[in-house]
């Protein structure tokens, strides 16, 4: 059995005609029928039925029809991978990103990659408070995109692009501070502050929020901080993005306390090793980033 007889059935079947495939295929009509009895003699069954005007599968015939289609596609997707390695394009870029930074534009730039380089896998890590960072700081990650400040390039030989801003703000659920607008941090002191564990990164640190005093519960993501958030147990820090929806319908209100700072804006850049070269796509993607702009990162 080979490939080519795999092709030569099933442009057969598609055309349901010997003469048809074979101007198709560019060749005679004998060939294309030796081709398929050549099959059937090494397996010892009929594949086309040939009583009638058109050309069809036997019961048999439709079974190996339709394992001969997987390793047909199969062939096809080896040999478009084949041709992507072979013009230096990379089989796996490993991508984190860090919860605070809003998602849109590069969920739009990861769509443009898959479609650009279908063949490229990619494996995405999202994380909390600098993991991103700390991936790549220690190998496991190609690119990451991450809040960034000009005191984490002691942490790394960091090549970096702004790409836009996030926004972390102080919010609770209104049930939790019935009495009114929180406008000192000793309110706070009375409730739960609802926080991220540290990551990794050397430069993160509890000392980053405001937690003296206050009792404190720790979740390993935002995600997890929204639903305890949202069920009342606590006041805390989160993305805005994350909870726009939430703070526009009521679930959750911003906390602005005067003495403390309630809100927390900055940088987010796409960062990778110096040292380390880009290939095609993560090129591909380094440029996409460089060339385009989204209001949900430059604002």
């Amino acid at each position: 059995m080979t490939l080519d007889q795999l092709q030569t059935l099933s442009r057969i079947v598609e055309c349901g005609s010997l003469k048809l495939a074979a101007d198709s295929l560019h060749k005679t009509q004998p060939a294309l029928s030796m081709a398929i009895k050549k099959l059937e003699q090494e397996y010892g069954f009929k594949i086309l039925n040939r009583n009638s005007y058109r050309l069809s599968l036997t019961e048999e015939g439709r079974s190996f029809y339709r394992k001969a289609q997987e390793l047909l596609l199969n062939s096809q997707q080896l040999s478009s991978l084949g041709q992507h390695l072979g013009a230096g394009n990379e089989p796996l870029i490993r991508f984190a990103f860090d919860q605070a930074c809003p998602y849109s534009h590069i969920l739009q730039v990861l769509k443009q990659c898959q479609q650009q380089y279908p063949s490229t896998e990619f494996k995405i890590s999202e994380k909390s408070r600098f993991g991103a960072l700390d991936m790549l700081q220690h190998g496991q990650a190609d690119l990451v995109v991450s809040p960034w400040w000009p005191t984490f390039y002691a942490a790394g030989d960091f090549d970096t692009l702004p790409i836009g801003h996030f926004r972390v703000l102080m919010v609770a659920a209104p049930e939790l501070f019935p009495d009114g607008p929180v406008i000192h941090s000793e309110q706070l002191k009375s409730q739960v502050h609802l926080t991220l564990e540290t990551s990794p990164f050397s430069f993160d640190s509890d000392s980053l929020m405001l937690d003296k005093g206050v009792r404190r519960w720790k979740a390993e993501d935002s995600f997890t901080v929204k639903q305890l958030l949202l069920a009342g147990l606590g006041w805390g820090y989160v993305p805005e993005h994350l909870v726009k929806d939430e703070l526009e319908r009521g679930e959750l209100m911003r906390l602005t306390p005067k003495d403390v700072e309630y809100s927390v804006t900055g940088e987010v850049r796409l960062i990778r090793n110096l040292e380390d070269s880009l290939g095609p796509v993560a090129s591909m993607i380094w440029q996409t980033f460089a060339q385009e702009t989204s209001p949900d990162t430059a604002s």
